[in-house]
This record gives structure tokens, C-alpha cells and sequence, in this order.
């Protein structure tokens, strides 16, 4: 399929549609929120439902499967897991050696139990290979380039999808020299978030890098699943011109021997003898996506680096298109992009599978999840602008916790029903209110006792032993109309009723005495 105005197309295409109208539905309806879970939540104990294959509620990994945790605060360790069977897991985990899923419902939906097919899936106009794109002006044949089908554009556009893989690479370079340097969003400041594992100096990014791939490459074939081949990768190295897209065919030079040598290891890694090139997971990431001339500290017999950026350069059209796949803004766009990441995933996962390791094991399920999270997190910094006190790592283990606000008070706020930490949860919270999500009880608790409120004029969000004077009941409970709201010079007085119905609270009556006597009883946090 030829598309030649791609580039006008989509940079008037509307910037995250999804923070248009829900965004502005949610400011003027929401203080306490809705969910975005499609399923109840657990307290200390997982989500209702998980990536296929994880038990449901559970927050302890399967199989008997453990991490090394060894980066705090969310930094990604260097540590192996265990996966099920005694089976050795990674070089590093995506997220501190892999602590189980947090303990409460915090998981972005998407990232715990996939995406739903796009409705363009299922469109007679969407085509399977390659779209072609023009630089303006011209239509030589030896200039156009490759990229996936205008509809995935469009959704990568709508999500952010090109800035958050920058960004992701680009935080994986705040600690080296002249760090951070594709940020567009200054991603440094956020310095909660920063990996301890950084761009091709450990093990553990290499593993992050092979699995925060796959995550994006798993996304779009769940959205796409008729039209998967735009992100199925080469079966084997493509070592002739007949095996590329016929876009590219003309422009076909045959490879450098370190590289054809290379490519061949790839295709044939489940041989003892390259299996022993690479003592686990995150030293075969290093060699698959590091540089030329890059060496990793201990590995004794890493052969030749470069394959990633080799293929990436092969690919390449003078100018370096608006979507090229060298183009650092915009390079997911590319058709060849996802032919060359997912000959690295068919590598990677020969592998993992001559060592013993499934794709469905608990180990990899929780780092999956993990480097969504990042994702997630890195697209809700650039859609809404946030800074860096308005952003938690959503990969930092949650404490384990008790007491009467946890137990019976917190899952009123996280339940599909009230769908309050829809709106309210650890990034980007309507109105700075935090009430569920990826965020301690003790966190929450603190961030509403005693605190004013942003939308109840003189009132405080919780007053310990007054819930009448508490604005959080007062808004939960309907009687915020007649509570003698003023405004002050830093809150207006927003006093529909909340979760927003017409129908009045939404909370239970036995909700709403559970809430009213946790207020009455001094708003206690967890022990």
C-alpha cells in the first residue's frame, strides 16, 4: 500500500485523544474517581485477574518462582531469579530482580491482562505488509521507505507510543556522560524512576532491553492480532535480498563477515556451543543490543558486538526519513523496525527455551508487567506534562500493610463499583488526590488527613474523629450540597456528589458507615 502524505497526516493528527475527553470528563466529574481495572481488586494480594497463566488474586509468583532483589526504589538489579523448576532466570530483572506484583491494584489494566483487539483489526481497508512512504516531493523508488499500516501509526501517534520509547532509552542514559540527551521531556529530573542498570554497561539492561521489546511486540499483536505480521520478525538472518520486502531489494549489500558470523550464532543459538557463549539472559541481550565495540565486564566469551545497530543501519534511506528506521524521534514507525526486534525476540526466546525456560513462566510475566508500567508511566509524563513530585515508581514494592484503612477502608476506593482510583491513583491524580493504585496506605492516608482540599473551599479532606467536617465523606456520602462549602483563595467549591452520579452516592450505605467511622474513630494509618 503506498501512503504519500503519512507525515501531514499524522502530525495533525490529535495528541493523546484519551487525555482530551476523558481527561476533561474527569476534571470537571471527578475527586474520587474511576478505575481503569477490569477486574475487583485484592488488598495484599494481587490483582483479580493477570497476564495469561498467572493465578488470579495472587501476588506471589508461581511455580516456586523468586527474584534476587537487588535495586531499591525501583532500580533494576543484577541479580538472577529462579524460575519455576530451579530453572536459572535472568541476568537482571526488569524491575529490581522481580519482586511479586505489588500488593494492591496499581497495575495499569493493559499491562496485566493485555489489550483488546483495535477495531481496525477487523477493518476490510487495513492491509498486511508494508506501507509505503515518500519524502515530500519525491516518488523515486530507491527513496521510499517502510512502515506499518496507517491505522498502527495513527494509535502510536494517539499513544505517545514514539516519545515513550525514547524515553525509555533516554532514561537509561542519566548516569552515563552527556546522559539523558534524546529526552524530550528532561527525563533525568525524574529521578525516582532512573534504572540503576544503565545503556550497555550491565547484564541487567540487557535484559530489560529484551523485554521491554517483547512487551511493545506482544501489545500490538494483541491489537492486531489479524494483521500480525507487520511485528513478526524475520524467521532467520537476512542474509540475500530475497529475504526483504521488495521495497528494499535494490538497495541490498551483502554483509560484513562479522556480521553475516553473527547473524548466524542468532539463527543458531540453541547450539551447545552458543549457548555457552552466554552464561544467561541479560549477556545475550548485551550482545544482541549493544554497539560495536562495547564490552561487558566478566563476559569471557561474548563474540563480536554490533548486531542491533547493524540492522537498524541497514535499513536506512538517505535523509533519514519521518519514519525512518534510524529516526530516533519516530523509528517504531518502521516496518523493518519490528522485522529486526523480532528476529532478536525469536533469538531470545530460542534460548530461553534450550535453557529450559518458558514464555509463560511467572519470572518473565512480573518483568513484562514491570517495563509496561515504565511505559505506561513514561507516556502519562509526556501526555499531561507532570513533574517529578507528581510521578511514583510504579515498580517500587509496596510494603506489606494492615490495620482497619487498609483492610476495609482502601478497598472501598479501589473496587470496580466505586471506581474511585480510576481518577485517583499514584500518577497524575485528579486534584493531587491520591486514594488507590500503585501508592501505600500509609502514602494515602498521610496525603488526606488534615489536608485541605482542592474543591471544598475551607474545608479539610479529612478531619480524624469529624466526618462531617471531613470534605472526603462529605463528597462520598451526598451531603457535600449542603455542607456551607466557601471558597477560600486557594479551593473552589465543587460539591456534587462523588464517584459523579445523577443516582446520588454511589458508595453502600454500609460503605459510607464503614468510611464514617474510620473518620471517627481518628483516621488511624496502618499500624
Amino acid at each position: 500500500m503506498r501512503v504519500t502524505e503519512l507525515r501531514s497526516a499524522f502530525t495533525s493528527a490529535r495528541r493523546a485523544p484519551w487525555v482530551g475527553l476523558s481527561a476533561l470528563f474527569f476534571q470537571v466529574a471527578c475527586v474520587s474517581g474511576c478505575s481503569e481495572s477490569g477486574g475487583a481488586p485484592g488488598v495484599n494480594g494481587g490483582t483479580a485477574s493477570a497476564i495469561a497463566g498467572t493465578p488470579a488474586g495472587s501476588g506471589a509468583p508461581a511455580g516456586g518462582a523468586s527474584g534476587a532483589q537487588t535495586g531499591g526504589n525501583g532500580s533494576s538489579g543484577a541479580g538472577a531469579g529462579t524460575g519455576p523448576g530451579g530453572q536459572s532466570g535472568s541476568g537482571g530483572s526488569a524491575s529490581g530482580g522481580a519482586p511479586p506484583l505489588p500488593a494492591t491494584s496499581g497495575h495499569v489494566a493493559h499491562c496485566v491482562n493485555g489489550y483488546s483487539p483495535h477495531p481496525s483489526d477487523d477493518s476490510p481497508d487495513m492491509k498486511d505488509g508494508p506501507a509505503e512512504f515518500f519524502p515530500p516531493g519525491k516518488t523515486d523508488p530507491s527513496l521510499v521507505d517502510t512502515t506499518v499500516q496507517p491505522e498502527v501509526l495513527k494509535w502510536m501517534t494517539e499513544n505517545s507510543w514514539q516519545g515513550s520509547h525514547v524515553e525509555w532509552h533516554a532514561i537509561r542514559a542519566c548516569n552515563l556522560p552527556g546522559g539523558g540527551g534524546l529526552s524530550k521531556v528532561n527525563i533525568c529530573r525524574f529521578t525516582q524512576l532512573v534504572p540503576q542498570d544503565q545503556n550497555c554497561v550491565s547484564s541487567g539492561d540487557g535484559y530489560q532491553f529484551l523485554v521491554f521489546h517483547r512487551h511493545m511486540i506482544q501489545a500490538l499483536k494483541q491489537l492486531w492480532p489479524k494483521h500480525s505480521e507487520q511485528f513478526t520478525g524475520f524467521s532467520k538472518f537476512p542474509s540475500s535480498a530475497e529475504d526483504v520486502p521488495a521495497q528494499w531489494r535494490s538497495a541490498w549489500r551483502d554483509w560484513d563477515p562479522d556480521a553475516l558470523a553473527a547473524g548466524k550464532i542468532g539463527d543458531e543459538i540453541d547450539k551447545p556451543e552458543n549457548l555457552a557463549r552466554f552464561k544467561d539472559e541479560g549477556e545475550l541481550g548485551f550482545w544482541l543490543q549493544c554497539n560495536v565495540g562495547q564490552k561487558l565486564m566478566g563476559a569471557a566469551n561474548m563474540p563480536w558486538v554490533g548486531l542491533h545497530f547493524v540492522l537498524h543501519a541497514k535499513w536506512a534511506r538517505p535523509g533519514n526519513t519521518t519514519h525512518g528506521v534510524n529516526n530516533t524521534e519516530s523509528n517504531i514507525d518502521n516496518y523493518m523496525f519490528w522485522k529486526l526486534h523480532g528476529w532478536i525476540d525469536n533469538v531470545w526466546e530460542k534460548y530461553r527455551l534450550a535453557k529450559g525456560l518458558k514464555p509463560d513462566d511467572a519470572q518473565l510475566k512480573k518483568d513484562l508487567v514491570a517495563q509496561c508500567q515504565e511505559m505506561h508511566t513514561e507516556i502519562a509524563i509526556i501526555q499531561q506534562d507532570l513533574d517529578p513530585d507528581d510521578v511514583v515508581d510504579p515498580n517500587e514494592p509496596l510494603p506489606l500493610e494492615s490495620g482497619f484503612f487498609h483492610e476495609k477502608v482502601r478497598p472501598l476506593f479501589e473496587s470496580q463499583k466505586n471506581l474511585c482510583s480510576g481518577c485517583h491513583a499514584e500518577t497524575g491524580a485528579n486534584a493531587k488526590l491520591r486514594l488507590g493504585g500503585h501508592v501505600s496506605s500509609s502514602d494515602i492516608v498521610e496525603g488526606l488527613v488534615n489536608q485541605p482540599s482542592r474543591g471544598g473551599g475551607q474545608f479539610e479532606l479529612v478531619v480524624p474523629g469529624d466526618p462531617d467536617k471531613s470534605w472526603l465523606y462529605l463528597k462520598a456520602s451526598g451531603k457535600a450540597e449542603t455542607a456551607g462549602c466557601q471558597p477560600s483563595a486557594s479551593a473552589q467549591c465543587i460539591p456534587g456528589v462523588m464517584p459523579p452520579s445523577m443516582a446520588g452516592p454511589t458508595l453502600s450505605a454500609d460503605e459510607l458507615a464503614t468510611l464514617h467511622q474510620w473518620i471517627s474513630d481518628g483516621a488511624a494509618g496502618p499500624p
